[in-house]
């Protein structure tokens, strides 16, 4: 008789330790559902990219998805490097790269600027050397990003589009 008490208590133990779990379990999920939402909608208010995306600046502000973006190589003449010579101290220092444009094919305006950028190529490579000559040559490097984000706006604000939704600069070489 006692070991078939024991063993109702027992069971009766279970099953409120079940029904607590349960509603702990269901509570705690609603409360990280809404914690992560609040996250989210803080991280686009100022700019970062909740979903642990590539955000360095190289993109607009509208996601783009990489399926609808074509990649444009930067031509200085037949060459795709970039050379920007630098003078410091009597000696001189280059720096070659090569910089890579990334064209929304979605955008309402893509087929026209796209004809206009590549007939722009020159435009392009003066915007480019403007852009690292603001930077010492051993410093190009570091600033990287910030070259790429400066270059994305000034050839958005160039070409008068939002087409271009990326930037990226490759194979930097520092002589």
């Amino acid at each position: 008789m006692k070991k078939s008490m024991l063993n109702v208590i027992t069971l009766a133990l279970v099953l409120i330790n079940l029904v607590l779990t349960v509603l702990l379990t269901f509570s705690l999920v609603s409360t990280n559902n809404r914690t992560n939402n609040l996250i989210k909608k803080v991280g686009e208010i100022i700019d970062l990219d909740a979903a642990g995306n590539a955000a360095n600046g190289s993109q607009t502000g509208s996601a783009v998805n990489i399926d609808d973006i074509e990649y444009v190589e930067v031509k200085s003449g037949d060459s795709t490097n970039i050379t920007v010579s630098y003078t410091d101290s009597g000696k001189t220092h280059y720096v070659v790269f090569k910089v890579t444009l990334g064209l929304n094919k979605k955008a309402k305006d893509y087929s026209t600027k796209s004809t206009s950028i590549n007939n722009g190529m020159k435009l392009i490579v003066s915007q480019i050397t403007n852009e690292a000559l603001k930077y010492s040559y051993n410093t190009v490097t570091t600033n990287k990003t910030t070259i790429e984000k400066n270059l994305l706006s000034t050839l958005q604000d160039q070409f008068e589009t939002e087409a271009i939704c990326s930037v990226t600069l490759s194979e930097i070489l520092v002589q």
